[in-house]
């Protein structure tokens, strides 16, 4: 209801009056006439149009909500749109997975009937006889053709049988209590196994079983292997292994007879050579004494002649007996530090090399595992030699230490600044009785190295070295680690 409408009715019942012709009443009777008139007036104003503001309100919020009905009616339409479009998606994808599962239905059968063609081809093609066994009963199912022109037996005569009742395979105890056997491991195995075949000929053979599923079923492929060449092989190395263990004790028996004659040979040397040695040395000192007077000067150095060369070969016997001991006597090893042994060997050489001028240099050097008194003789020889070959030097300088070396050994070296060789002869060095040098250069009876070499070989080691002529030479040798050492003997 409009507000404003009883105004508008009251104020048509009054007069319209000229105001020219009206006399303005004074206020007191203007507010007796209001009062008269129209009584809560001002109030009725007010509250009228407040109902008209809240009704301009309801209805601008009537709008608004009449806005918002339709937004919402067209989000409702657009997502059903959507959800038709999205159903429409869905059914299409629902055909392609059915396509596409229909074609790996068709790929899969494919895959299939390839994989069971393989496997035929493979089957019939293989070189090793191979039998089918249901696993229940234990029974054959397929035999394959390089089985059946193994054994000489037609598929006919195997389908059907077990293995124990199939004459080649007569040994094999194929029962119940095998197959329980395989079914709980999978897997069993039967090697140098005699069979026969058809036409009577013997052969070995390797059977081995197996157990796997096809699809919901079990069963049981053997390979059948034909080892009968594999035996008759490892039959002949089994012969030349005892033939060549026959060889090696009639080659030891053969060693040991020389051993015991080389031992009757240095007791013989030490005995029956000695004996007249002495005696050659003995006569010449007595006629040194006795008729030394008389004798010329010329005479007097042939008696010094002969006794000096009887001296000499009294060293060359005493180094041979040496030379025959060192591949006798049993090695005694033990752990011990060679820079200890070479300072205590140096002392040895106090006496004749006191009035030279040699400058010794000694490295540290590891702990080694050998015979202590085998590798003191071979430091004492090197030692020997440096200090012998450096006797014409106005300063020597000799140097021992330790060299690089492989994981597996320790090489240990000996460095002087003497006469050295000429390196073409390098392999000479170590062999008995071989010398670079004249006797009038320098003395020795040249079985030095070759006992080094003896010594370092018995402990499974290398020996050799390096020169130059007037330049130095330096001597190598070296000691297995005692993890790698294999004993020499």
């Amino acid at each position: 209801m409009n507000t404003k409408e009883p105004l508008i009715a009251y104020s048509q019942l009054l007069p319209i009056e000229d105001p020219s012709q009206t006399v303005a009443p004074d206020k007191g009777e203007t507010k007796k006439n209001r009062d008269v008139y129209m009584p809560g007036y001002e109030t009725r104003i007010e509250q009228a149009e407040t109902r008209t503001e809240q009704a301009e309100m309801r209805s601008e919020q009537a709008e608004m909500r009449s806005e918002q009905a339709e937004a919402r009616s067209e989000r409702a339409e657009i997502r059903w749109v959507q959800a038709e479009a999205r159903s429409e998606q869905a059914e299409m994808r629902t055909e392609e997975a059915e396509m596409r599962t229909e074609q790996a239905g068709v790929q899969s059968e494919q895959a299939l009937r390839a994989s069971e063609l393989r496997y035929r081809r493979i089957f019939e093609a293989s070189k090793d006889g191979i039998l089918i066994l249901d696993v229940e009963t234990g029974r054959i199912s397929d035999v394959n053709p390089f089985l059946v022109e193994l054994l000489g037996l037609s598929h006919s005569a195997m389908v059907g049988k077990t293995v124990a009742e199939l004459t080649p395979f007569k040994n094999i105890e194929y029962n119940l209590a095998m197959l329980e056997r395989l079914k709980q491991h999978g897997y069993g195995r039967h090697e140098d196994l005699l069979s026969e075949t058809r036409d009577d000929r013997h052969i070995a053979v390797e059977f081995v079983s197996n157990l796997y599923r096809v699809g919901d079923k079990e069963v049981i492929q053997c390979n059948i292997r034909d080892i009968t060449e594999r035996k008759q092989a490892e039959g002949e190395i089994r012969r030349l292994n005892a033939e060549l263990e026959q060889r090696v004790a009639e080659r030891t028996a053969q060693l040991q007879n020389v051993n015991e004659e080389l031992e009757a040979f240095s007791y013989s040397v030490s005995h029956d050579l000695r004996a007249p040695l002495r005696h050659v040395v003995g006569f010449v000192e007595l006629l040194q004494r006795d008729a030394g007077p008389s004798l010329s000067g010329k005479s007097l150095r042939h008696l010094k002649t002969i006794s000096e060369s009887a001296q000499r070969m009294g060293d060359l016997i005493d180094d041979l007996l040496a030379f025959s001991r060192i591949g006798q006597s049993e090695m005694q090893k033990t752990e011990f530090n060679i820079e200890e042994l070479v300072r205590e060997t140096l002392g040895d050489f106090r006496a004749e090399t006191k009035k030279r001028n040699i400058a010794w240099t000694i490295h540290a050097m590891p702990a080694v595992w050998a015979d202590l008194a085998l590798l003191r003789l071979v430091l004492v020889n090197l030692i020997s030699n440096a200090v012998k070959f450096t006797g014409d030097r106005a300063e020597a300088r000799i140097e021992i230490g330790c060299a690089p070396s492989g994981s597996g050994e320790t090489v240990i070296f000996i460095r002087d600044n003497g006469a050295g060789f000429d390196p073409k002869y390098t392999g000479k060095l170590f062999g008995v009785f071989q010398r670079l040098h004249s006797q009038d250069e320098f003395e020795g009876t040249g079985i030095g190295l070759a006992n080094v070499q003896r010594i370092i070989h018995r402990h499974g080691g290398r020996a050799w070295a390096e020169g130059v002529v007037d330049g130095g030479a330096t001597f190598y040798f070296s000691i297995p680690k005692r993890n790698e050492v294999i004993d020499g003997q």
